[in-house]
Parts: C-alpha cells; structure tokens; sequence
C-alpha cells in the first residue's frame, strides 16, 4: 500500500531540471545497463526531476568509514564493502543512478512512502551486486542529516537512527556473511532518519489512504467509522480487498518446504469459517452519509449505519498526515507508556515538522486482535493497550503472529519452544481452529490526549456473539 503525497515542483525546480535535462542519461537505458528489476512504478517521473551534481563519489569516504567503525568487521567482510564501494563509484552510469536513488529515497516528495522499494539489486556489478542496497541506504544517511540540521533537529534524536539498523544487519553480516537487504521498505526508514524513538515507541510521518472515514459526533465524541464503496469482506468481517481500481492482489509468500501442514503457512492464511463475502457501498447527500460500520474492535460488520452530517463531522479524510507508530522489542508495552510517547511524538512534530497537520496515530500489528483475548484477561497490558485504540481489518493474515512468537513460517507448531503463556495459549487455539490477524489502528488526536475509548459495549456484545462458534 503506497503512502506518498507528492509536494508541487517549483518553478526553480523546472528550470533547473530543464536546464539539466540534455546532461543526464536516458533513464530507460540506464535501468538496462544496471540490470534493475522491481522498481517503483512512478520512478521514471522522479526521475525526469531529478538535477545532479558534479559529485564523483557516493558516500563521503570519512562519514562511511565513521559509520562501520563501531562494528568490528573482518578485514575480508570490510574489504569486500570497501571494493563494492570502489566498483560503484568507478563505473560513471551505476554512481549516476545511484545517487539519483540516494536522493529519491530521501526527498521530501517520497518521505513518508512506506513500501516505495521493495528490492534494488542490479546485474552490473557482479560479485559486489549483494551489497549495492546497503551501500545506496548507508549514503542516505549524511544527506536525510541536512535535512535534520535544517530543521534544528538536535542530533540527539537522530545520531542513534541507523544504527538501530546497522547494529543488526551487520551482526548478520559478521554472523551469516550476508549483507543484501531484507525487508527494505523498513530499514529505509532508519537509514533516510525518518523514524524516531520517543520514550517506548518509534514514529514516523505517514498519510492516510486506506478507503475508509472517520466521523465524530459534536454531542457524544463518539467516533464511527464507514468504508468507502467496492471493499471487500469475508463473513467474519475481516478486509479482503480495499478495492482500489490499481489494486494488485497481494501474492502468498511461497513456502521453501513440502509440506506446510503444522507450520505458519498452515495455520496463518486459514479462512473465515463461513463461506461468503459482502462488497461495502457508501452514499452521501448533503444531509446524511451512508456506509457499513466499522467496529472498533477490529472487524466491519455487514450493516449499513446512517450518519447525520448535523451531528457527525468528518475528522479523517483521504491523505491526512498521520503518525505511524512501530512497537521495538522489550519491556514497557503499557497504556501509560503509550500515552507518554504519544505525547512527546505530537509535541515533537508540531514542533519540527510543522508543515504536517497531524490527525494522530496509526499502525498495524498482531499486537492489536481481538482474539489474543481467547488466551489473556482484559487486566494484561496487551489487552489494555487495545482498548486505546479504534481497530480495524486491513486485510492482513496471521504471519505476523507465527512469526514473532514461533520465529519462522516454516517452523512446525508441534515443536516450538513454548515458555510464555501467550505461546501456549495461541498454539491452543491454532490447534482448535481459530485464526489470529495483524489488525490496524487509528488514535486520533483528540482520543490520544483525553484517554477515551471508541468502542461501546454494544460493539463489544456483537464481536462475542460473531465470535461465540470459533471457540
């Protein structure tokens, strides 16, 4: 799911670019020399504003060797950074493309994209090929510092930003000799120093654009929730399709085994129990809104809700800034380190980035279904972390789940290791036929700040009765 709002060129802009156009090379060829697969689609229109330099180099060679002091590689694993480094930087069309890159991941206009690349390996460079999208994000981050100094951001929030990053990639490195990229999108956030650890939680700038609304009544403050026309839902009410007409159905991690049967591959795309779908429709005139409701607690019920526009007001439109909120490992999962962070993350974006209208919080985690309640009472942090949140289907599965508490889709349920009471109990209910999804949450401001809930116990009473034959 992209999330980029894209700023207007500026006339400086233009004429730099066209007074630069005759000096760059035909992107379409250079993506050819290098081999490239898996760009972003829109890449080619960045490219066409993109106004090089005369830089011959990278990454400054004393801020790259700064960077990797603290990780004591071998001679070997450092020479082979320091020659695929060499190879870039010798071979004029692979450096010009590469610092085109560079400053495509780190311009305004894509910040807050959050799975813009999902790979960038070329064919160019041979045995140097695997390291090339660690050293094009390590050169990100001198340049996405300009950005921090300009700001007055003190370094202090953002010198420890990719290390977090580098601290485990190149224990990787030392321990398995890889150093390719997994998962680049995330490890992106940290090299262009765009997410930032506020007491527990780290947060990034993100813009809304899942097909749904939020409404707020001006009597209750209650907030309701209605899915845009064309979403699709199983019987369970869980999202299958956002129904975007661009949208491409999200293909099955292929498993590298024979036989997924007791592993998370099994256990982590299960369908609802009941066979059937319902397609979600929204109408609006000037006096009323129509749509399906969206429970709080993290499904959409197949009923239509009609909202007065007298009482209810829209307060989430399509591309608000939002602050995504990611949950490090650790001790202090709690409401009340929730609502610190909150806290410090509204106070520092007002703050240092006070072109960003911040509506509040969103994120996407195991951590946040209903039905972990299957296994731990309402007084556990998890569950009361929960309760601060308007939840919501976003159409993923429970490969989340297995992952982090079974450590791989591959492993067999039958032998994990069980220590914690959450492993014992969700291994139960994989066993007995329930299925566990990655749920995604909005906090808005107004609900950050003044602690109340969204959900009802009305909403609570429907989720129970729905989910009464699962267990």
């Amino acid at each position: 799911m992209i999330r980029c709002l894209r700023n207007n060129e500026t006339n400086n802009e233009t004429m730099q670019r066209n007074t630069n156009m005759t000096t760059k090379p035909i992107y379409s060829e250079l993506v050819k020399y290098m081999g490239l697969e898996k760009l972003p689609k829109d890449l080619c229109e960045a490219y066409e504003l993109y106004v090089p330099d005369e830089s011959r180099v990278l990454l400054p060679h004393d801020i790259y060797e700064e960077l990797l002091a603290p990780y004591d590689l071998s001679k070997e694993q450092k020479g082979y950074l320091d020659e695929a480094l060499a190879a870039i930087e010798a071979d004029e069309k692979v450096l010009f493309f590469s610092r085109f890159f560079v400053w495509d991941m780190c311009s305004m206009r894509n910040k807050y994209d959050i799975d813009r690349y999902t790979e960038l390996k070329p064919g160019c460079l041979g045995k140097y090929n695997e390291a090339y999208a660690f050293l094009v994000m390590l050169s990100c981050v001198p340049v996405a510092e300009k950005d921090m100094i300009a700001r007055g951001i003190p370094k202090s929030y953002y010198e420890d930003i990719p290390h977090r990053m580098l601290r485990l990639q190149l224990s990787r490195y030392k321990k398995e000799g890889r150093i390719d990229v997994e998962d680049m999108p995330w490890k992106m956030n940290f090299y262009t120093l765009t997410i930032f650890l506020l007491d527990r939680f780290l947060f990034i700038p993100y813009a809304h654009g899942e097909r749904f609304r939020l409404y707020r009544s001006v009597k209750t403050g209650k907030v309701i929730g209605i899915c845009e026309t064309g979403c699709t839902y199983d019987t369970e009410g869980q999202l299958l399709s956002w129904g975007f007409p661009d949208e491409e159905e999200n293909e099955p991690e292929e498993p590298d085994i024979d036989d997924i049967s007791d592993t998370g591959y099994f256990y982590s795309t299960r369908p609802a129990k009941e066979e059937g779908t319902f397609k979600t429709t929204l109408t609006e005139d000037e006096e009323h809104v129509t749509g399906y409701y969206m429970n709080p607690v993290g499904y959409t019920e197949n009923k239509e809700i009609t909202l007065d526009k007298n009482e209810y007001k829209q307060v989430l439109f399509d591309g608000d800034y939002m602050i995504a909120l990611h949950i490090p490992e650790g001790e202090g999962y709690t409401p009340e380190r929730l609502e610190n962070s909150m806290r410090l993350a509204l106070d520092f974006f007002k703050k240092y980035y006070p072109e960003l209208d911040m509506k509040g919080f969103w994120s996407s985690s195991w951590l946040y279904d209903e039905r972990l309640r299957f296994i731990l009472s309402d007084d556990r942090n998890i569950p009361r972390v929960q309760d601060r949140m308007f939840r919501y289907s976003d159409g993923e599965d429970g490969s989340m789940l297995y992952v982090h508490l079974y450590k791989d889709m591959k492993n067999k349920l039958s032998e994990a290791e069980c220590t914690s009471s959450l492993q014992k109990g969700a291994r139960e209910c994989l066993r007995k036929g329930i299925r566990f999804m990655t749920t995604g949450m909005m906090i808005l401001t107004d609900e950050a700040l003044s602690g109340k809930v969204y959900y009802t116990q009305e909403d609570k009473e429907a989720y129970k009765k729905m989910s009464q034959s699962w267990s």
